[in-house]
């Protein structure tokens, strides 16, 4: 199965060690002349954060 660079973005990274959700690729970078991805910028999921009451 071939996939484009485009297909990647907005998917969810998943580690696959331990499970946990890291975030959705925003942008991916390739190698033009070899054909393959060198790169892939995840975003992770927006986090609130109480500033009144800091971990």
């Amino acid at each position: 199965m071939q996939d484009k660079g485009l297909d990647f973005k907005h998917k969810e990274v998943v580690n696959i060690k331990n499970g946990k959700r890291l975030g959705y690729v925003q942008d991916v970078c390739a190698d033009l002349e070899t054909g393959t991805i060198t790169s892939m910028m995840v975003a992770r999921k927006r986090i609130d954060i109480d500033l009144a009451n800091p971990l």
